[in-house]
């Protein structure tokens, strides 16, 4: 995907002001993982659910601090977190974001910063870490190179319904979400290799065991010997589309990156 579009509209759809330094406690000593596991989605596309269902039902390592859903992008320096470049709605129309692959020395200093800050908020003793920050889903060529060997979940949700959910959190109109939610999974798609796998929120709703048993399957994830309880808020699994679909009006939004990954608009 050409990204020298950009910076204009970068420009146009500036975000808030950079809010003060996130939370960074980096440890002496960086915990390591055997295995990385990133989960990418845009925000009010489900990655929640699905990190808090794949944490209950499978043995891995998690982030858990007092930032927005746990977000990994939250506890870290080395790269901008969402706010920081327009928020949610926002983000991916910023170059700064879509994070350049690194190599050699700087892939260790900047794999070794980021776990030295993840360390202090790490919940659960399995060698394999699942972080999930909605930024992933433009970052995956950069995160490849700085974790050889990650796995990505792209978590996607039909974009006028994400979009309806997020305009509460932005000052963009419900037609430049949808053109954002284009531009971020044009990203991800143009990334897309066999270490990604596709996981649709409504499908996951339709049949969430069927879902949960194809990509535990996918991305080689260890079952625990007994499932951990989930809150009230993961526990019960319904697609809310319709509630933020049903006053839109009709629209035709011509191609996009929703017809690579099966959303008709």
């Amino acid at each position: 995907m050409a990204l020298s579009f950009l910076p204009r509209i970068a420009r146009r759809l500036q975000g808030p002001a950079a809010p003060p330094a996130p939370l960074v406690q980096p440890a002496a000593t960086p915990r390591r993982f055997d295995r990385h596991v990133f989960i990418a989605g845009l925000h009010r596309s489900g990655t929640t659910l699905v990190e808090h269902l794949l944490q209950a039902t499978c043995a891995v390592s998690v982030l858990r601090a007092d930032v927005p859903e746990n977000e990994g992008q939250h506890l870290q320096d080395v790269v901008p977190a969402a706010i920081q470049l327009g928020g949610p709605g926002r983000f991916a129309f910023a170059p700064e974001m879509h994070t350049a692959p690194a190599s050699g020395a700087a892939a260790d200093r900047q794999r070794d910063r980021l776990l030295a800050c993840w360390t202090p908020w790490v919940d659960g003793d399995a060698p394999l870490l699942l972080e999930k920050s909605p930024p992933n889903l433009v970052r995956i060529p950069w995160l490849r190179s700085v974790f050889p060997g990650a796995r990505f979940l792209i978590v996607t949700r039909d974009p006028r319904a994400a979009a309806a959910a997020t305009l509460k959190w932005s000052t963009s109109s419900h037609r430049e979400l949808v053109y954002h939610w284009h531009v971020a999974h044009a990203a991800a798609l143009e990334a897309l290799a066999e270490d990604c796998t596709l996981l649709r929120y409504e499908d996951l709703c339709a049949d969430p065991g069927k879902a949960l048993d194809r990509i535990i399957a996918a991305l080689d994830l260890p079952r625990r010997s007994a499932a951990l309880d989930l809150t009230d808020r993961f526990a019960q699994i319904a697609n809310s589309n319709d509630r933020y679909m049903a006053d839109l009006p009709a629209t035709r939004y011509g191609p996009g990156a929703w017809d690579r990954l099966g959303y008709r608009l």
